[in-house]
Formats: C-alpha cells, structure tokens, sequence
C-alpha cells in the first residue's frame, strides 16, 4: 500500500489573484488625487487685483535676461582655464563678448531697458577663471550681475 499525502495529488496546480490588496491601493490613489484636485481648485479663487496706474514695477521677461556661460576649455583637465560664450553661442574671446554687451546694453537703453546678465560657471573652474567675466561685465557698468552657483554635493 502506497500512502499519498494531499500536497503530492496528480491534480494541476491553480494559481489565485487575490484582487484585494490591488483594489484597496486603486481606492486610496483615487481619494488622494479627488483631495488634491479639491485642494487646487480652491487656491486658485478668481479675485480682481488692482491694476495700478502709476506703478513703477516693470515686468521682467526671460528676453530681459543674458546668460554668459563659462566652462573647462579642456575637459580632462579643467585647470587648463576657462572658455566663455553668450547663451549657447559658440566660444568667444572676453574682448569680443564685452563689445556684444556694450551693443546689446545700448539697445536695450534705446527700447528703455537695462540689461541683466547671469553668469554660469561650471563647477570644475576656479574663482580665478570665472572672475575675468565678472569683471568684464563689471566693467561694462551693467546694472544687475547675477552668478549661479551651487552648494557642494553632500555638505554646506
């Protein structure tokens, strides 16, 4: 006599979907975006805001701004020194950026609007290679000088 237990049957293995927990987590996403969708709605009540006559605030445009980039002339080596251009122009020498400002800060005062500048660097560079085109813009008596800048990775 052979003894056979009930887990070693000659029957076919069925496999179930328990549905539940899917069904449960379908049911919290859709209260979580209804509360959210809600909450929106709600910060954007439509108000009349004052339109004031005489108001010296001067909306700034992304046109308002020019962006000097400065990054490794050598990439294996960043200490080789730095190359710099207007937005994503080609690289330019430093003389022939200033004369670009000077022609752009002379339109831009013609239309009656200053011009901003912002200064990119690349992490990889020095102070010592960025300061040329700080200076270089100082130079230019250029109202607003912005540098960008980020914190090192994992500390202050």
């Amino acid at each position: 006599m052979v003894y056979r237990s009930p887990r070693h049957s000659r029957r076919g293995v069925t496999i179930d979907l328990n549905a539940v927990p899917m069904i449960d987590v379908i049911f919290m996403l859709v209260v979580f975006f209804v509360l959210v969708g809600r909450l929106a709605h709600e910060q954007s009540v439509p108000m009349k805001l004052p339109q004031p006559h005489d108001s010296k605030a001067t909306p700034q445009s992304e046109a308002d701004r020019l962006v000097l980039n400065c990054r490794p002339s050598n990439d294996m080596d960043p200490r080789d020194g730095a190359m710099y251009s207007l937005g994503p122009n080609p690289p330019q020498p430093l003389a022939e950026i200033a004369r670009s400002l000077a022609t752009l800060k002379a339109e831009k005062a013609k239309a009656g609007g200053t011009l901003n500048v912002v200064i990119r660097a690349d992490r990889r560079l020095r102070l010592a290679d960025v300061r040329p085109a700080m200076q270089t813009v100082a130079s230019m008596d250029i109202p607003m000088l912005n540098v960008a800048v980020q914190a090192e990775e994992g500390g202050s």
